[in-house]
């Protein structure tokens, strides 16, 4: 279970490393004086850590999203293909209620 999370957390921190590098590049440009410089200048670091912490998931919450809409479309088409072999083939009616339960219960227990 702990490695499927690993992509995701991977392309995560690896966003906002590098998002932190950039702003801080740009920050240091700027020639802090002071105290009061580097205040404004670890405020602005602290801004791009959030920022790229931002943009980093939502890139990959959008990446993740199309890729399981990829997934259950080509599971529909499987079960679209079954289910019209199934209604070609003469299935008796026990085996039938039989398929109908183990479908309900399925998707019960997927439910909860």
């Amino acid at each position: 279970m702990r490695r499927r999370g690993f992509p995701y957390s991977a392309l995560l921190r690896i966003g906002v490393v590098a998002n932190l590098g950039l702003g801080l590049v740009v920050l240091v440009g700027l020639r802090p004086a002071g105290w009061s410089g580097w205040l404004q200048l670890g405020t602005g670091a602290f801004c791009c850590l959030i920022a790229g912490w931002i943009a980093a998931a939502g890139w990959s919450m959008s990446y993740w999203n199309r890729s399981m809409a990829r997934q259950v479309a080509t599971w529909r088409r499987i079960a679209d293909t079954f289910c019209a072999w199934v209604e070609e083939v003469p299935v008796p009616t026990e085996a039938l209620h039989q398929l109908k339960s183990s479908l309900e219960e399925a998707v019960s227990t997927g439910r909860t």
